[in-house]
């Protein structure tokens, strides 16, 4: 990225177009990475910016294209690109990969021809370690750097990489060390990456869960119960932001008459939220409400939206502990999991109306909540009840 706009800072006339796998991860990401960039260099005065389009269109004819992949034929009426950058390349696959090989082709381009795929690499099993590594390519090549590199690496990060390496040695292998590897003993295997709606109308019930971060992403998950079925088809997953920046951000998301349960470690925030009028609610902890939550969730049938790509991520290397002899606990690695305890806290009131149901939950317990598109109900001993939040009904 800064050699593009170093290249285009000296006078090279480039079109240089930027990807994801979808365009509202790219929004959040590399287009305000690219912003901020321009601020950097002192660019400003040179550059039109289109937030709308993601654009950048800079005095000396270059300019700067950032589009999502979640449909592929927006890219190919794009000409005379110079040069791409594909982020997180594990988002894709081998097809979309060969549609965008094909853009940075023409003659008489005034700089080299580019195509830069950056990622993390995780399964062994992947397009890209069979296409890039397993392969020698004269065209490719592979730079291998990990936090140690990083110069800018903040104290707080290197610690939480570092870490792993008490919780899991995969794990550090693959996400400290930047090796290939295959992550055994998966949390969840009964999900899958599917087209299902993303209208709130298609489910008997919706629920949102909202994992708090800062350093480490704010995950919030929207997910629509049907036939038995979890379907996760809305996520917003984003790091650095304040409550203020969060909450609008929540707000267009999730309509104001449905509740979101949310990390109850964070009791400020959650009220800072109440303040400023989102319904929400902590989610309960105790000794094994992970597990439970995880034994729940698995004994469902779970479909996530492509759209979804940081919770598909998550799914993928989601696992148990696992030592350096081999041993397995019944724990998962406290690592790149917020979109999963999102997931936890979003369905916490069906799976405790499934224990009131059974009995498993006493009578004087708090009453289970949750919501069908446009109303509230709650389930306490097979009993339906109704309610409006507007006139201050409270469940739980």
């Amino acid at each position: 990225m800064i050699r593009i706009l170093l290249a285009i800072k000296r006078g090279y006339k480039e079109r240089f177009l930027v990807l994801r796998k979808t365009q509202p991860a790219l929004r959040r990401s590399v287009f305000a990475l690219l912003k901020d960039y321009i601020d950097k260099y002192d660019m400003n005065k040179a550059v039109r910016v289109n937030k709308t389009d993601m654009t950048f269109a800079f005095a000396g004819g270059s300019d700067i294209l950032c589009c999502g992949l979640d449909d592929r034929e927006k890219i190919k009426s794009i000409e005379g690109v110079t040069s791409v950058w594909i982020e997180e390349a594990t988002e894709i696959n081998k097809e979309d990969f060969m549609q965008v090989d094909l853009r940075p082709r023409g003659e008489n381009i005034p700089s080299y021809v580019q195509l830069m795929l950056s990622f993390n690499p995780i399964s062994k099993l992947s397009w890209l370690n069979s296409h890039f590594f397993e392969q020698h390519l004269d065209d490719a090549h592979i730079c291998h750097s990990t936090y140690k590199d990083n110069k800018f690496a903040d104290p707080a990060s290197i610690k939480v990489i570092e870490d792993l390496k008490n919780h899991d040695e995969t794990y550090y292998q693959v996400y400290g060390l930047g090796q290939w590897g295959v992550l055994q003993n998966l949390i969840y295997t009964n999900w899958e990456v599917k087209k299902i709606s993303i209208k709130d109308d298609d489910y008997d019930f919706v629920l949102n869960g909202l994992d708090f971060g800062f350093n480490h992403p704010s995950a919030l998950l929207r997910i629509g119960f049907k036939d038995d079925e979890l379907n996760i088809f809305t996520e917003l997953y984003e790091r650095g932001l304040t409550n203020n920046e969060l909450i609008p951000l929540v707000k267009r998301i999730v309509p104001s008459e449905q509740v979101i349960t949310a990390d109850s470690a964070e009791p400020a925030r959650i009220e800072e939220f109440k303040q400023a009028g989102v319904w929400i609610k902590p989610s309960i902890k105790g000794p094994g409400s992970v597990k439970d939550g995880i034994d729940w969730a698995k004994r469902h049938k779970i479909n996530v939206h492509p759209r979804c790509v940081n919770t598909i991520k998550e799914f993928s290397g989601y696992k148990y502990k696992e030592d350096k002899d081999g041993n397995v606990f019944d724990e998962p690695v406290p690592f790149m999991d917020d979109a999963m305890s999102a997931l936890r806290y979003a369905v916490e009131d069906l799976m405790r109306a499934d224990a009131f149901a059974s009995g498993d939950i006493p009578e004087d317990r708090e009453t289970v909540t949750g919501h069908r598109p446009g109303r509230m109900f709650g389930n306490q001993k097979g009993r339906i009840l109704r309610g409006d939040r507007d006139q201050g009904e409270d469940f739980y």
